[in-house]
């Protein structure tokens, strides 16, 4: 049974010529940084950063504005704004034009990618200040952004497409930023080729949903789709191909299950690219692309059970490994992962705007932990190995506080950011009579609190394992690069509480009601009952006691400040007794080594073989005609000779030969 059959009545405003303008402003600021500083960012040297940082910043200010006019002035009501620029292709029947929207959902994505991806050109300054290449550096960093605020701004699928290969494209050329190590050059290629395999399901998709709707305009798809469901015209099987289909692209593009393996590789691009990467924007899209598209989800029951499922195995297996990796960016990466599964897991059981929730608030505590991360780096002169850090906290203070507060907002400490968001994706899943999501995912958060907390007494606490020749030159981070640690430590602290207090009814449900009611609406109901109980306070508890948990064992087994010691002896003892799981764990459940084994080596010999059989059989036997034509064509040219008693000769040749066989047969 689908979850509801009518979209709600609601009706566009194309807004006013400022608004339109703004919309416009978003996309051409960015565009235009990336042009000018490709043409002549060589020349600024130390300034190269002078046009494409300026034109954040107005990007950023631009968005302030229409968040407010979407979410609190309620100026464009309940639908938003849209407004076309023009027609884009016009071919008979398949009309597509350039359609551009703000609703709630829009403005949501709107504050988590133009607030970090500002911070994150900012603290570009500091970081790559001394980098030959910065200019190319931040022309694609206002390129990447061109396109992120193209996919979340566009009001239709092809639009939509488009903006999410310029993504891919733009991820691309900043993961293999330094070209020149190879290392590079192949986590580049691998995120590429990896993510086309998704993209390929979801152009499937798009071209299901015309040949089933005849448009691809979000609010003509939302409504004829499920009017068509519930007439009979499509089956259900139908659309829940569409949707997996759709969500095939979700899955390349927000790395999960099967196609995550290219998201940890990205770390070989510069720290504020796995910022940028993993925090706000590319990661999010996959996920923002089933939450935009829920009202197709809705009408199948079975896709949403696939996300679901997807989710809470990516959320296990992402936390697993982060367990055992060394490489300080590696075990945030993975952290992403599990993050993204979180989101899955709530967008699969219908918790929708838990799941828009949980985005918003890891957007701002991972941007702080990757860029943290970043200053780590730059402190102990690029080391990546947290077992050839330990003892920083007293050298880079600034640094470790604001990671601190990043670790314990990913752990669901209350009351910062991450534990409202992560809350309600448990209570919810419980609620919505998922148990096994909600115990899973109370697994998860055990794993998260203790592979962060592994992360910070690595890092910060403990003995300094920091080489000796580095030791006397660590030193803080500049002010260009602390500054946004310190503005994305706030909203790490304080967003979850301003946007989900109290549960269930804060601003963001307020702000995306319009965009998510329908569905959750429906999926709620019955769901009252366990308000009686006081069920939300054991879930609330339980959520909380479960990250207390991994919190003081990781302390325990790594150290804290002064409190208490790093244990390594206990922890090489753990590690010898679980020792397979270790090894599973540490080569990343080899998964790597198994596309190795499927793409590359079979791969490879069954392509060899086609490629035998291509030269040898199919050109073999188009040579051989070809030489066979030419062969007879060389011996027939032998009695062109050009004399004409030469064909006298041949023509009385031919009427003996004929004379000789009439002859023959009259005498039968």
């Amino acid at each position: 049974m689908p979850f509801f059959t009518e979209a709600p009545e609601t009706v566009a405003t194309a807004g006013s010529s400022l608004d339109q303008a703004l919309v416009l402003a978003l996309l051409a600021l960015p565009l235009a940084g990336f042009g000018l500083t490709a043409l002549v960012g060589r020349r600024m040297g130390d300034k190269a950063w002078a046009i494409a940082v300026p034109a954040i910043v107005l990007v950023w200010l631009a968005a302030l504005y229409l968040i407010f006019q979407t979410l609190v002035a309620g100026a464009y009501g309940e639908a938003g704004l849209h407004f076309r620029l023009y027609e884009w292709i016009p071919a008979g029947d398949f009309t597509v034009e350039v359609d551009f929207g703000v609703d709630a959902l829009t403005a949501v994505m709107l504050i988590v990618v133009t607030t970090v991806g500002m911070l994150v050109h900012v603290y570009s300054i500091g970081y790559m200040a001394h980098d030959p290449g910065r200019w190319r550096f931040f022309a694609y960093l206002n390129f990447f952004m061109f396109s992120m605020l193209l996919l979340v701004l566009a009001d239709n699928f092809l639009l939509l497409f488009v903006a999410w290969e310029l993504v891919g494209l733009s991820s691309y050329l900043l993961i293999g930023f330094w070209y020149r190590r190879r290392s590079a050059a192949l986590a580049a290629k691998k995120a590429f080729i990896v993510n086309r395999a998704g993209d390929f399901g979801f152009g499937l998709g798009i071209m299901a949903i015309w040949t089933t709707v005849g448009t691809l305009d979000y609010s003509d798809v939302f409504q004829l789709l499920p009017a068509q469901v519930e007439s009979g015209a499509i089956e259900g099987w139908q659309m829940t191909g569409i949707c997996l289909l759709l969500f095939a692209g979700a899955i390349g593009k927000s790395a999960q299950f099967p196609l995550h393996v290219w998201l940890p590789d990205a770390m070989e691009g510069p720290t504020p690219v796995s910022a940028l990467i993993h925090a706000a924007t590319m990661v999010n899209a996959g996920v923002y692309l089933v939450a935009r598209a829920n009202p197709l989800f809705a009408q199948s029951p079975e896709a949403l059970l696939v996300v679901a499922l997807v989710g809470t195995f990516t959320c296990v297996m992402a936390a697993a490994i982060a367990f055992t990796q060394k490489d300080i960016k590696r075990v945030l990466a993975y952290s992403t992962l599990s993050q993204l599964g979180y989101m899955f897991m709530a967008l699969g059981v219908g918790a929708f705007v838990p799941a828009i929730f949980h985005l918003v608030t890891h957007g701002f505590f991972k941007g702080l932990l990757f860029l943290g991360s970043g200053s780590v780096i730059h402190a102990v002169h690029e080391e990546q190995d947290m077992d050839r850090m330990g003892g920083l906290w007293r050298r880079i203070g600034i640094t470790h506080v604001t990671m601190l507060i990043g670790s314990l907002a990913i752990a669901g400490i209350p009351p910062l950011a991450g534990f409202f968001s992560k809350d309600e994706i448990l209570g919810e899943s419980f609620k919505l009579g998922f148990g096994w999501v909600w115990a899973i995912g109370i697994i998860v958060a055990v794993m998260t609190a203790l592979y962060m907390f592994r992360l910070m007494g690595k890092t910060f606490y403990g003995p300094s394992n920091v080489d000796p020749h580095t030791e006397p030159r660590i030193h803080e981070s500049p002010i260009s690069m602390t500054g946004p640690l310190m503005l994305l430590a706030v909203p790490s602290v304080l967003i979850g509480f301003a946007l989900g207090w109290p549960p269930e009814s804060g601003l963001i449900h307020q702000w995306l009601a319009p965009v998510f009611h329908p569905l959750e609406e429906a999926l709620h109901h019955g769901a009252a009952d366990y308000q009686l109980l006081g069920i939300d306070g054991f879930l609330l508890g339980a959520s909380v006691a479960v990250s207390a948990v991994g919190m003081v064992v990781a302390w325990r087994l790594f150290g804290f400040l002064s409190t208490m010691a790093p244990r390594p002896a206990l922890v090489a003892s753990l590690t010898a007794r679980l020792n397979g799981p270790y090894r599973i764990s540490r080569d990343k459940w080899y998964f790597d080594d198994l596309n190795h084994l499927l793409f590359v080596r079979v791969g490879g010999a069954v392509a060899r073989a086609l490629w035998w059989f291509d030269v040898h059989v199919i050109d073999g036997a188009v040579n051989g005609v070809a030489s066979l034509t030419q062969g007879t064509g060389h011996g027939l040219r032998q009695i062109q000779t050009g004399r004409v008693q030469n064909y006298a000769l041949g023509i009385a040749g031919g009427l003996l030969v004929i004379a000789v066989g009439y002859l023959f047969i009259v005498a039968r």
